[in-house]
């Protein structure tokens, strides 16, 4: 048709994804991947599903329903103000750098809805299909035969957490007629391809944050906050080898560690601050993440985004592998991208501190041209999918 472009044959694109969480992560890289397509001239939209789940998973607040609930609310009390303002922070943040549909889905939605909308479906990346997560939900599978293509992007099923009994009936029954699948982790690819029966190959592609340059991320992030010298800590759930590595670092650095909010618990925010890591209380919104890993001098993190992030701004990091109930605990994601980028030693045990030079730069001409390369072929390889691919052709 006069004036659209080549994309336009496929009517718009709808991504859906984990975007309504509270994550720093889960937020930015929908952000990433819809600015990646439609900067290439698709019309994409974040289609603006809520999982049931989140109005219990992030509400302040538990009902009053037990002495212990009781209990628990009156502690968030003291740090009600945070947590409203990085809600209301996140909200914001969606309606100005996502491309959210103006319809909005719920539980009772169908999948066969999507079609009204959208000539291709796009699910993920993040752990949409990780069925023992409290956000997975049946219809970041799309079941059902539909109309629109079904792509799955960078989608994780986290083998770390994977139940065979629970986990390989739901994902055999559900992914077999995807027209294209790619996986976030080699392990999930693996399973997945056993599942399809099929010769062809599921391929192992980057989270889309990877796919973006800095220069994407540094124009939506905050001004910087801290203007002395600091360490970032980024950590998924506050586990004390994290901040205990984080605590011996600042001393041998004599440098201050600071973070943004990560939980809801009161009680575990008030062992953070008595720990010495600062937490800025209206500082907690994705571009305020994006600024304190862009300014830092280093970065200490034992979460996949705190690593991408910091490969993504070129910073000094390490990313810190967690101890949990007297052993050590693999991050298959982390291990994966810094092995693909040629950084393994970025991976370290709280055991290691003594022996790191802190002063050693990473060679980021070598990374960000093989992170870059990468990109490369996942935007080809995703492109192709939106126009022609289907799984078995």
């Amino acid at each position: 048709m006069k004036g659209e472009s080549e994309c336009d044959c496929v009517k718009k694109i709808g991504i859906l994804t984990f975007h309504k969480s509270i994550n720093y992560g889960s937020v930015l890289q929908a952000f990433a991947l819809s600015d990646l397509l439609s900067k290439r001239g698709y019309a994409v939209e974040i289609i603006d599903y809520e999982p049931a789940s989140y109005s219990i998973q992030y509400r302040i607040f538990e009902k009053n329903t037990s002495v212990h609930n009781v209990a628990a609310n009156i502690r968030r009390l003291s740090v009600f103000d945070i947590l409203w303002k990085q809600k209301k922070g996140f909200e914001k943040f969606r309606e100005e750098h996502l491309p959210l549909s103006a319809c909005k889905f719920t539980r009772a939605s169908s999948p066969q809805e999507f079609s009204k909308y959208y000539g291709a479906v796009i699910c993920g990346s993040d752990q949409i299909w990780n069925v023992t997560a409290k956000d997975c939900d049946p219809i970041f599978f799309l079941p059902g035969k539909q109309s629109y293509k079904k792509i799955a992007y960078a989608a994780s099923v986290n083998t770390a957490t994977y139940n065979e009994d629970v986990c390989d009936d739901q994902l055999r029954k559900n992914i077999l007629d995807f027209d294209y699948i790619s996986i976030r982790e080699h392990s999930g690819a693996k399973k997945i391809s056993h599942f399809l029966n099929t010769d062809k190959q599921v391929k192992v592609q980057p989270d889309p944050s990877l796919l973006q340059t800095k220069e994407v991320f540094a124009a939506i992030a905050s001004k910087r906050i801290v203007e002395k010298p600091y360490i970032f800590m980024y950590c998924a759930n506050y586990q004390e080898s994290t901040i205990r590595t984080a605590q011996k670092v600042s001393k041998l650095l004599e440098k201050p560690v600071y973070t943004v909010l990560v939980c809801r618990s009161a009680t575990q925010i008030a062992k953070l601050k008595e720990s010495g890591i600062r937490i800025i209380r209206d500082k907690n919104r994705p571009e305020d993440f994006l600024s304190f890993v862009m300014n830092s001098d280093l970065v200490l993190s034992d979460s996949f985004h705190g690593t991408a992030f910091s490969i993504i701004f070129e910073k000094k990091f390490f990313s810190v592998n967690d101890y949990i109930n007297g052993e050590y605990v693999d991050d298959e994601r982390i291990r994966n991208i810094l092995g693909e980028l040629g950084i393994p030693e970025r991976y370290i045990k709280e055991e290691d501190i003594q022996n790191l030079d802190f002063q050693k730069e990473i060679d980021y001409t070598v990374v960000t041209g093989k992170r870059l390369e990468l990109a490369e072929n996942a935007i080809k390889d995703i492109t192709k999918a939106i126009k022609t691919n289907r799984l078995g052709d």
